[in-house]
Parts: structure tokens; sequence; C-alpha cells
């Protein structure tokens, strides 16, 4: 891969400062994509004991089959996994069989079963930001309106005040902690009566969920082709955080999905590949450096 002097020889000219930052966030981006498929690998719904960061699915019935039990799912850090993730991820974790002996073997068409996702970087508002996510910064899901893996369809989670931020995060630290107390080490799942605690029936309640005004949750009505959950991001500061956004306002991340089998997968808008990115930042500095010439000419 190209480094930042090599393309300076290359077009034998000197970058503007505008160009050089331009060439230090292709750099970054050309690093992320080489090194995507080795991150993804390694670390996706890899965690059994919970960690600060960590993204949780949760499933619960409200009645029926598996009412009294809710499933929850570690599926690794929201920022090195997901949040920086630039590929779809295919297969994080296959749970159909455990989905089946929870929730019955048509748990897929189940209006009555819902799903969700939660994560938070620490509910504490003192510490320094973790790769890029400030304390207190929050994941949740919402369902999306028309099922579109990749393209955000749904209303990004707006939560303005930092003490209903710091009520969220502590709400989704309480179920952290009691997902540590079931949590089962081969399958980075835990089995939560749902009713004990702090647990993913306690936390959601249908049209709130984590002390929201607002549902995190997507359920089997349509099946599981019929249902997808939108991640967002809610920064609680932008002090060390990166990417940055705006405070209280959910950034779009991805989208999850679930096959009829159980399978989970993470879809992501669409990145340019590598070569392209490449030429592309190549194309503009040539501009530039066309454009800066002539400048010097008509002066």
């Amino acid at each position: 891969m190209l480094g930042d002097s090599s393309l300076q020889t290359l077009l034998h000219l000197q970058p503007t400062t505008h160009i050089q930052h331009m060439l230090i966030q292709t750099k970054h981006l050309l690093t992320m994509l080489a090194v995507a498929g080795m991150t993804l690998f390694a670390s996706r719904a890899s965690a059994t004991t919970y960690v600060a960061g960590d993204l949780l699915l949760g499933f619960r019935a409200s009645g029926g089959t598996g009412s009294s039990t809710n499933l929850i799912v570690n599926l690794g850090q929201a920022d090195t996994v997901y949040r920086d993730a630039v590929a779809n991820i295919s297969s994080v974790i296959d749970i159909g069989t455990l989905l089946t002996s929870t929730y019955g073997a048509s748990w897929d068409t189940r209006s009555d079963l819902y799903w969700g996702v939660v994560g938070v970087r620490s509910a504490s508002s003192i510490g320094s930001a973790v790769d890029g996510d400030p304390v207190r910064t929050n994941y949740l899901s919402i369902a999306q309106t028309t099922v579109n893996p990749g393209t955000q369809s749904s209303a990004a989670w707006e939560i303005p005040g930092s003490t209903s931020r710091a009520d969220v995060a502590n709400a989704i630290n309480g179920l952290a902690a009691n997902y540590d107390a079931f949590s089962t080490a081969v399958t980075n799942t835990a089995l939560l009566p749902s009713s004990t605690g702090s647990t993913w029936s306690t936390n959601n309640t249908g049209s709130s969920s984590f002390t929201l005004a607002g549902t995190v949750e997507g359920n089997f009505g349509s099946g599981a082709s019929g249902t997808a959950l939108d991640l967002y991001r809610v920064l609680n500061s932008t002090s060390g955080a990166n990417p940055t956004g705006t405070v209280g306002i959910g950034s779009f991340e991805g989208t999850f999905t679930i096959s009829n089998t159980g399978v989970v997968g993470f879809a992501v808008t669409a990145v340019p590949e590598p070569s392209r990115a490449l030429l592309a930042a190549v194309g503009l500095m040539t501009i530039a450096f066309r454009r800066r010439r002539k400048v010097q000419k008509t002066a």
C-alpha cells in the first residue's frame, strides 16, 4: 500500500494542508479495509464475560412458551466490531438451537417474541474515551420500518439531557451484570429468569426500553425476514469521540438481521474498494495541483 510520501513522489508536488488531511483520511480508510476481515473474524461474538462496550442481544416472549426466560447473547465490542465495520458480517453467531429450545420451533413467526440490541461504553461519568467512545456512549437498536439491511430505515434515537443518558447507561449496565451471573462459557449466552433482577423483560415494557420513551425492540410477527434492527450510537460527550457527532442524537451504524435458522448478521452501508479509494484520492490531488498551478500562472 502506498504511503503519504510515495503518493507525493508520484505526483511530484508538496501537498497543501487540505490535501495532507485528505491523505491521512484515505490512508486510515485503506488500513481499516485491509485489516477488517481479520479483525471481524477474531473479535465478533467472542466475549463470554461481559466487558464494557460489548453489545448485548436480548429476546423475550410476552406470553406462551419461554415467557419466563430471557435469552441474552454477547455480540462482542460495539466499537471495534460493529461501529468500525466496513463490510457486511454474514454470520455473527448462530443461536438457532437455543431459540428453538427456549421459545419453540415456531419462534421465527411469533408476534409475541421480541428482540433488540443495547450496549454502553461505561455508566461512569469519569474516564477517558476508549477507541473513540467516551464514557456513557450508548448503543441502541430500533426496528426498521421497511426492512432494508445496511440502509437506515428508522428514526434515529434522540436522548436530550445528560441525566437521561446516564439513566440509560445505568440500566444497560444492570442487565450486563445479570448477564454475567447467568452466562454460559461455551456459547456466549445467558438464560435469565425474566422476572429476577435486571433482565430484558424488566427493562422492556413494550413502549419503553431502558428508561426511554420508545422501544429498542422488533418482533417476529412478519417472520425472521420481516424484521431487522438499525443500530445507533448516542454520544454523551464529544471529548475524545472519534468519529465525533452531535451529543444526544444517534448516528446510524448498521443493521442487525436474523435468519429463520437463527443466524445473526450485520449489514453496513457499502464503502469504496481500496483501489477505488486510492484512485479517488489521487484524482482529487491532481485536480487541486492543476488548479494551484493555474492560479500561479495567472498571477
